[in-house]
């Protein structure tokens, strides 16, 4: 299952490449940096990873495994730490973001992590599909949308847990961050804003207009 901590190791391969006879592997992939942005006027969260290297999702191994994939462990009570302490460990969790199957429909899944052991398809053994969205990948950089409400929280204060995995193998590093905030104004706000501006500055000449005449007069 794509959530075993346990790294495999094909000791087979790795003695071809000792030999050279084997493909060149890429270098391991990393997260340079990571973030979970939430606008709260739109109750969006707009997830961020920048990679030590172009990410490749499409290309499987022989047990239909993603090359590089990534996974997001939603912790919507913004604890730390994010997984619990007893057994089960991911019994505090609440949602799980896959990027393990990009490369079946070509977007980012969210699913729910109860029940635990779904005979769905593609599911990893995690739960049902909540709702999928859209990503960019430009160059190392990876960003993808999701309303709060598909990633199951109500007030954008959660806390995360973020892993990266090679052909499912997770790579023994876990990143563990929270939500921050940020915050667009309305449009209404805006012209609004600008009304304010364009009535100060009429204000100021009239005043500046009156303050003239009366100088003129005395």
């Amino acid at each position: 299952m794509a959530h075993s901590r346990n790294l495999s190791v094909s000791i087979a391969g790795a003695a071809l490449i000792a030999l050279g006879t084997g493909p060149i592997a890429q270098a391991e992939l990393f997260i340079e940096s990571e973030s979970a942005v939430v606008n709260i006027d739109t109750k969006e969260v707009l997830f961020t990873i920048d990679f030590n290297r172009v990410p490749d999702f499409f290309s499987v191994d022989e047990f239909d495994r993603q090359a590089d994939s990534f996974q997001y462990f939603i912790n919507i009570d913004g604890k730390f730490p994010v997984f619990s302490e007893t057994s089960p460990f991911y019994a505090s969790l609440e949602t799980i973001i896959r990027g393990e199957e990009i490369n079946v429909g070509g977007d980012v899944r969210i699913r729910n992590v109860f029940p635990i052991g779904s005979e769905e398809p593609n599911s990893g053994g995690w739960g049902n599909i909540r709702g999928s969205v859209p990503y960019t990948l430009d160059g190392t950089v990876l960003k993808f949308s999701a309303p709060l409400q598909l990633v199951g929280d109500s007030d954008g204060l959660f806390s995360y847990a973020l892993e990266l995995y090679e052909f499912g193998a997770w790579n023994g590093i876990t990143n563990e961050n929270k939500s921050t905030f940020t915050s667009v104004p309305e449009p209404n706000f805006v012209l609004g804003a600008l009304s304010c501006g364009v009535l100060s500055v009429g204000l100021r000449l009239k005043r500046k207009h009156k303050s003239a005449q009366t100088s003129i007069t005395d």
